[in-house]
């Protein structure tokens, strides 16, 4: 398997909570040691690495949001998930850009969180 840069559909930062309660799953593809520095609370992590094993976790009546770092990983992970029949979104400027818009992340411990 694997990742490529096809065309995918994309939000922005600013428009993460309201997706969110719209009902979409926000997925983060981040490695451990990024989520455990900072993340979205109502982020599911999976790492790029592990998507692959995870497709079970998906559903397609769902709607999805992959973030990354800066945009890069989520936009080949939601190009990938859309070639397999998933609407995904790529987050434009991942957590970084979302980081200047809002301080609504936290680390592993639940207290504010970088974004590495």
């Amino acid at each position: 398997m694997e990742f490529g840069l096809g065309k995918v559909n994309s939000v922005l930062p600013e428009n993460i909570e309201q997706h969110l309660k719209d009902g979409y799953k926000l997925i983060d593809v981040r490695e451990e040691h990024e989520w455990n520095a900072g993340h979205h609370p109502e982020a599911i992590h999976i790492p790029m690495g592990n998507i692959p094993e995870s497709m079970d976790n998906f559903k397609e009546e769902t709607k999805y949001v992959i973030i990354c770092r800066s945009g890069h990983r989520s936009g080949k992970v939601a190009a990938y998930l859309d070639s397999q029949g998933y609407e995904c979104f790529n987050m434009i400027g991942g957590m970084k850009q979302f980081s200047v818009i809002s301080d609504n992340f936290h680390d592993s411990t639940g207290k504010k969180g970088n974004i590495i």
